[in-house]
C-alpha cells in the first residue's frame, strides 16, 4: 500500500492537473493508495503563481480577494474532507473545475450547490465549513508542509506504507516517474537511492526526486 501526499495551490490548472495524474496512478498500479491533496496555504502561494499556469484568477483579483477566495475554498474542502476523504477530494476537484475551467465566481452558493452535487450532509457542511476544527486541519496541513519540506505546489511525496521509515518527494509531478518510483522495488530507501542515482546519469523523468523520513 501505498501513501501519496500530494501538495497544491488549490486555484492553480497546473497542480488541478497533478491531481488527475496521481489518481490516474492509482488506477493504473495492482496497489492500494491512500491520496491526501494537502493545500499549501500562504501568502506566498496565494501571491505567485509557483507553476507558470498563466493564472488569470491572480492577475485580476487584488491582494485582499485572493486571500478571502483561498480562505474560503481551503475551508470547504476541508469541511468537505470531514464526511469522507473519497467525497472531499471529489468535492474539491469540482470546485476547481468551475473555479479555474469554467471561470464561475467563488460564492456561498456555489459551494453549497456544490456540496449537493457531491452528496454531502448540507447541514453538516455549513456548520463544518467556518469551524475552528476546519482552521485547525488547515493549520496542521501546513506543519506537515514543513515537516516535509516543501517548497512549491504541485509537489507530491510518496510512502511505502509497509517500509514507513522514508519515502520520496519529488516536485515534479510527472506520471512516468511516479509511476516507475511507485514500481522500484516497492518503494524501499535502497531502491530509491539507486533511482535517484540513475536519474542523474541517464536521461530518464526520474529528476527531482529527494529522499525524506
Amino acid at each position: 500500500m501505498f501513501e501519496i501526499f500530494l501538495f497544491v495551490d488549490p486555484l492553480c490548472k497546473e497542480c488541478e492537473k497533478s491531481e488527475k495524474t496521481v489518481l490516474k496512478l492509482s488506477k493504473d498500479i495492482d496497489s492500494k493508495f491512500k491520496i491526501q491533496f494537502i493545500p499549501i496555504y500562504n501568502l506566498k502561494v496565494i501571491q505567485t503563481d509557483f507553476c507558470h499556469s498563466n493564472n488569470r484568477i491572480k492577475k485580476i483579483l487584488s491582494s485582499s480577494e485572493l486571500y478571502s477566495l483561498y480562505h474560503n475554498v481551503v475551508l470547504d474542502y476541508k469541511a468537505a474532507l470531514f464526511q469522507g476523504m473519497k467525497n472531499g477530494k471529489s468535492f474539491f476537484m469540482d470546485m476547481q473545475n468551475k473555479i479555474l475551467d469554467q471561470g464561475i465566481k467563488y460564492t456561498d452558493s456555489l459551494s453549497l450547490e456544490t456540496a449537493k452535487e457531491n452528496n454531502l450532509d448540507i447541514s453538516m457542511f455549513q456548520e463544518d465549513r467556518r469551524s475552528n476544527l476546519a482552521k485547525n486541519t488547515v493549520e496542521e496541513d501546513q506543519r506537515i508542509v514543513k515537516n516535509m519540506k516543501v517548497k512549491k505546489p504541485a509537489s507530491a511525496v510518496i510512502f511505502n506504507c509497509n517500509k514507513p521509515n522514508s519515502g520520496v518527494l519529488t516536485n515534479n509531478v510527472c506520471y512516468s516517474g511516479l509511476f516507475n518510483a511507485c514500481c522500484n522495488n516497492n518503494l524501499t530507501k535502497d531502491s530509491l537511492n539507486d533511482m535517484i542515482k540513475s536519474s542523474k546519469n541517464k536521461s530518464i523523468k526520474t529528476s527531482g526526486f529527494h529522499i525524506v523520513k
